[in-house]
């Protein structure tokens, strides 16, 4: 019986096999055949997906155009699909049949979601919405003088604006004339009038400017991209249908040096609506371009004296001997603005009769026998203040300025680093003293108006007719050789070197190489920086006759090593290579003994050059964004006694040691560098040497302290920081963290937490494991009276910044994104009633535990200084304001109307992407100061907070003027807002513009914190 039983059991399994061995088979047929139906209905997607792309890069020349949301997300899921197909394919190929039954499930998914894809892409309303553009930025402008001459070419321009007619307008004068003022009048009022005259674009146009050069600049600002594009036809032909589409615009070339036929570059005048207004010196340009020529004269007596006396300053009246003098010097300036004000300057305090005289007689001299040509002789009148200067060495620091190309913004602290090395400023004991002199001197050159102040006072830039006249000055006796941003390939004769050469700027041109070998030996500077020049090459022999150089700058060229002459250079004080990519040889610099500054960063260079340890006068080495995995950096600082300024960050290895050179450093004032050990900065920290950095920049990147291991324990596994670079020139007293275990240190050991000095101005912390509370990260924060700037992103474990008795009432811009487990901002206890913020600005972003940013009585007592609130894709924030930390259920909006939110500073308010947002603050808030409401993607969000002021007249009640200048957001949110109740309330918001956005990006995060970086002083 047991038999049988045995039997039946085996038949019984043989059948069971045998049915999972057919199921095999079919389970492979079944397989195969929706491998199959996957293709084909992939390749049906894929061509949606590419009539799609084809209809979106078609409408990207169309300004009043762009993609759905709805389709930008459907493109994403297209790719993500189509990944996921191929990966599908390739996983079920290798497998064998008894594991393939699996993918079945998987495939069938894939087929359905694909079927739906194709579905969702018909988008039968269409894949494009009407937007508006963004305005132009209004240029800043000084006040026209002359209402008879200045005022009355600017209506004249106006009124040929308006003539449907006139297409083209040619504004022409002598150089320094004004007519760069007066279209920048113009320019500022077509913005004010854009719905009659449509877009406004300004290029700056220089000597050497190409059509291919005025093709890129118009392209930029209309975000095409014809980069890879090479004929000169076809690039033509893009631009002119992305302006034929915008139906109406106006363009405007300043400072035209020749003839650019508009058809040649692509502008469509007059055509729709466009046109083009041009400045220029020549009267023939004007002609030969066919435009309605309109004349800059010079100022007429009174505007002359007008303009004088209002750019002289002075509190007190001219006495009637100095008027008289005054008069005649103001006659001697013929008209001319730009000389009339130079002039003028030059003669701020001077009180003495004599002197006055004796400027009126030293004018004189310069102007007698002038001619008609203006152009010319203009030089003369501007060489007056020149020579008032009274020092050689302003004079010096000026004439160096003309070494840049044309319209060139020229970085404070570089052009103090020539001056240095040139030793046209005196060396000191410290850099800061240095550049301190530097400052003084381009402050001076600014006063008198023979330079301009640019971007917040980090650069300057010479009016080109000044440029003009110190090239002028410079070319006696032959000392300067300038030819900037030309292509000098085709032009080799041009380059001619001079025995008496001084100084030479070859900078920005095309330079495939240098090819002859100078004979300068006074050459002091050579400046041929120029991104992508000299990739044939400079001659071995190129620097054997420049025994005088101090100065030699090659950065950005493409250069793949330095001549073996570089090192009979025995002069030379500074050597810059800064961003020579392909730069892999630099000969041994062990006999330039006078090098002070050595710059090697981000350049191609793998190891240090041979002799660095010999350069004991070495003041600055930087070497910031090199790859360098030997030690021989350890061993060449200790000899580098003089160093002052250290750039070691952004490295692709770790610098293992290098604390113990540090130490001996004594002169240090400048240091950024990363460190990989929490233990090692805390040690160097304490040290006397650092506390004496004047400005710092520490990175700490992958220290970990696991519980029961020792502080000083070193990452074993060393990962490269892959986030963004911080490359840049503005500096503080910094401290970044990255990727750092910050929340397991014990108050009852210092040694186990991180100690921050307590002069940092910056902190920033990614990607790091925080505590509850941020302040526990390092006990100093509490003490941190010169913290401005604190950035927070991808950071686990906080929950809340500080309590408000904590605050760190130095703070000016705070910057949290990424902190899923943040659920409040800050801690109120009731005994905080005094303010102790001067906070500013606040973003806040991808924060998923907030609910809210504050309570009334945190904005009412510690906020008031509040500027800018910027909040995006916080999915769970509800309100931006509440009553209370736990507001109670049901609470009605009426009873809520009477509590009054006060916040007198706030000038910007922007939303985005708050899906549960549903009020910014249940009651009213004033907005006295408030300019600019941003709304985007908060659906939820009906109401505005926004108070109506009322006031009396006419015996009536009614809406006072709104201060908001205007309001964005989407099209259909504008349309459902509800305004404040009062009954005027339309009257006062309504008329505001509800812009529209062209794309949503993500708060524009990296532009605004370049933003912060103002607060530091640029010292690289």
């Amino acid at each position: 019986m047991e038999y049988v039983d045995a039997i039946l059991t085996s038949i019984g399994l043989l059948k069971d096999m045998w049915s999972s061995i057919s199921n095999c088979f079919n389970y492979q047929k079944i397989l195969d055949e929706n491998c199959t139906t996957l293709r084909e209905k992939m390749e049906r997607l894929k061509c949606r997906e590419h009539d799609i792309n084809t209809i979106l890069n078609n409408a990207q020349y169309d300004h009043r155009k762009k993609e759905k949301k709805e389709v930008e997300n459907w493109l994403i899921k297209v790719q993500h699909m189509k990944d996921r197909a191929q990966k599908i394919e390739q996983e079920a190929a290798k497998k064998r049949c008894f594991s393939r039954l699996r993918f079945l499930s998987q495939f069938e998914a894939n087929i359905k979601q694909v079927d739906e894809l194709i579905e969702l892409g018909k988008f039968p309303d269409g894949i494009l919405i009407d937007v508006l553009q963004d305005e132009g930025m209004t240029l800043l402008t000084t006040q026209l003088i002359g209402e008879t001459t200045t005022k009355r070419i600017l209506e004249e321009i106006w009124t040929c604006l308006k003539k449907g007619e006139i297409q083209s307008i040619g504004v022409w004068g002598m150089g320094g004339i004004g007519k760069t003022t007066v279209v920048t009048h113009i320019y500022n009022r077509l913005l004010e009038n854009s719905s009659t005259f449509g877009q406004v674009y300004w290029v700056t146009v220089s000597q050497e400017s190409s059509t291919r050069d005025l093709q890129d600049a118009i392209a930029k600002m209309l975000k095409i991209d014809f980069s890879e594009e090479g004929d000169d036809k076809k690039r033509s032909a893009l631009l002119f249908k992305a302006l034929q589409k915008l139906t109406k615009f106006v363009l405007i070339f300043d400072d035209m040096w020749e003839v650019h036929e508009p058809e040649q570059v692509g502008i469509p005048v007059g055509v729709d609506g466009g046109k083009l207004i041009i400045t220029t010196r020549s009267k023939n340009i004007c002609s030969r371009m066919c435009c309605k020529e309109i004349k800059v004269e010079s100022l007429c007596t009174e505007e002359a004296w007008e303009l004088f006396n209002k750019t002289l300053g002075r509190y007190s009246a001219l006495n009637r001997e100095e008027e008289e003098i005054a008069k005649d010097i103001v006659k001697e300036c013929a008209g001319l603005p730009l000389a009339i004000v130079t002039t003028a300057k030059s003669m701020r305090g001077v009180y003495d009769i004599c002197e006055w005289r004796n400027a009126l007689n030293e004018l004189r001299g310069r102007t007698q026998g002038l001619t008609i040509d203006m152009e010319n002789d203009v030089f003369k009148i501007l060489e007056f203040s020149y020579d008032r200067l009274n020092d050689e060495k302003l004079r010096e620091c000026l004439l160096y300025c003309a070494l840049f190309p044309e319209d060139y913004l020229i970085r404070r602290v570089s052009l103090i680093k020539y001056w240095i090395a040139e030793g046209i400023v005196g060396e000191m004991e410290t850099r800061q003293a240095e550049f301190d002199k530097g400052h003084a001197i381009l402050n001076k050159l600014e006063n008198v108006c023979l330079l301009e102040r640019c971007r917040n006072g980090k650069c300057v830039k010479m009016h080109d007719v000044i440029r003009d006249m110190a090239i002028n000055i410079s070319k006696r006796n032959s000392r300067f050789m300038v030819k900037t941003t030309r292509n000098l390939n085709d032009l080799p004769s041009e380059i001619q070197w001079l025995e008496n050469l001084e100084r030479v700027s070859l900078m920005d041109n095309q330079l495939s190489s240098l090819k002859s070998v100078p004979n300068c030996p006074k050459l002091s500077t050579l400046l041929l920086k120029s991104r992508d020049g000299l990739y044939e090459g400079l001659p071995n022999a190129f620097f054997g006759h420049m025994p005088s150089l101090k100065v030699l700058d090659l950065s950005y060229t493409s250069i793949y090593f330095i001549p073996d002459s570089i090192s009979n250079l025995v002069n030379l004080r500074a050597l810059f290579l800064r961003r020579c990519e392909k730069l892999n040889h630099v000969p041994s610099l062990a006999k330039l003994k006078e090098l002070r500054e050595l710059d090697l960063s981000e350049s191609g260079m793998t190891e240090l050059p041979d002799g660095i340890e010999q350069l004991a006068l070495l003041k600055c080495l930087a070497l910031q964004g090199l790859s360098i995995k030997d030690m021989s950096l350890n061993r060449a600082l200790p000899n580098l006694l003089h160093l002052q300024c250290l750039r070691l960050d952004a490295m692709g290895f770790p610098i293992v040691g290098i604390e113990k050179p540090l130490i001996g450093l004594r002169k240090l004032e400048i240091l950024s560098i990363n460190l990989y050990s929490l233990h090692t900065f805390n040690s160097y920290m304490r040290t006397t040497q650092f506390q004496r950095l004047t400005h710092y920049y520490v990175e700490i990147c992958g220290g970990v302290w696991p519980p029961g291991n020792s502080p000083g324990r070193e990452v074993d596994n060393y990962q490269l920081w892959d986030g963004d670079p911080r490359f840049r020139d503005s500096l503080g007293k910094e401290i970044a963290l990255f990727r750092c275990e910050l929340n397991q240190g014990r108050e009852d050991n210092d040694e186990c937490q991180l100690m921050l000095p307590t002069n940092i101005q910056l902190l920033e912390i990614a990607e790091c494991s925080l505590p509850t509370c941020l302040v526990d990260v390092s006990p100093s924060l509490k003490i941190a009276r010169d913290l401005k700037v604190c950035s927070i992103s991808d950071c686990k474990g906080v929950e809340y910044l500080w309590c408000m008795e904590d605050c760190v009432a130095s703070l000016n811009n705070l910057y949290l994104d990424g902190l899923p487990d943040l659920n409040v901002l800050f801690k109120l206890r009731p005994i905080n009633t005094v303010s102790c913020s001067s906070l500013k600005h606040l973003e806040v972003g991808s924060c998923g535990n907030l609910k809210h940013l504050f309570t009334q009585e945190l904005v009412n007592h510690h906020l008031q200084t509040l500027q800018t609130i910027y909040v995006n894709d916080c999915n769970q924030m509800e309100d931006i304001i509440v009553a209370t930390e736990i507001e109670e259920e049901g609470e009605e909006i009426d009873e809520m109307n009477n509590l009054l939110l006060y916040f007198p500073n706030l000038k910007r308010l922007q939303l985005r992407n708050l899906p549960e947002l549903k009020s910014i603050w249940k009651g009213t808030m004033t907005h006295d100061s408030l300019q600019e409401l941003e709304v985007w993607e908060c659906p939820k969000l009906r109401r505005l907070p926004l108070s109506v002021h009322i006031t009396d007249g006419d015996g009536e009640r009614r809406a006072s003027t709104s201060p908001l200048k205007k309001i964005k957001g989407e099209f259909y949110w504008g349309e459902r807002v509800e305004w404040d109740t009062h009954p005027h309330a339309q009257f006062v918001f309504q008329p505001l513009p509800i812009d529209i956005s062209l794309r949503r990006t993500r708060l524009e995060t990296f532009v605004r914190r370049n933003v912060f970086m103002d607060v530091f002083e640029e010292v690289f």
